[in-house]
């Protein structure tokens, strides 16, 4: 089942066809485009973390990524990925219950709580959208760093010619 999963979600991004980036964060307009939904990446307080990996909340009009600030550049966009791949699959994480309410207000102050439509936050790959989620991320990241041409100079008719290749 895991190489069916691998191979499914491998063909689900190169059908994506992205255009070349050379970091994730780059890939937020076509996201954004495909989602119908603005993404905003804030910081989370460790108090409010308590162990959460990474943490997706969708109001009505945007889709929140949470990281934590305090971790390297790296490991924020291996989580933005993981948040990509649950953006662009559409997971339908739980809506929004009262007992996280609290921490909704918290993350997001001038977010009203009638417009927040769910919240995905992890701490384990229990699920198969975790895992689906993982394996997207990561497609998308290999995406972002594969390797291209080595440009000679700053040429930008170079460089335009060259990205559509790789």
């Amino acid at each position: 089942m895991r190489g069916s999963l691998q191979s499914n979600c491998r063909r689900f991004v190169r059908g994506l066809d992205l255009p070349p980036v050379s970091s994730v964060r780059e890939l937020f307009p076509v996201v954004e485009t495909l989602s119908g939904y603005p993404i905003q990446v804030l910081p989370i307080a460790e108090d409010i973390a308590q162990g959460l990996c990474g943490l997706w909340i969708r109001s009505k009009s945007n889709d929140y990524i949470f990281v934590h600030p305090d971790t390297s550049r790296a490991h924020q966009d291996h989580i933005i990925a993981h948040e990509l791949g649950h953006i662009l699959r559409n997971h339908q994480g739980l809506p929004i219950l009262p007992a996280a309410q609290p921490v909704a207000d918290r993350l997001v102050p001038d977010l009203d709580p009638r417009v927040v439509k769910m919240m995905l936050g992890r701490t384990s790959y229990e699920h198969d959208d975790e895992e689906e989620a993982e394996l997207i991320g990561t497609y998308l990241q290999r995406h972002a760093h594969r390797p291209g041409p080595r440009l000679q100079g700053d040429d930008p008719v170079a460089e335009t010619l060259l990205r559509g290749r790789r």
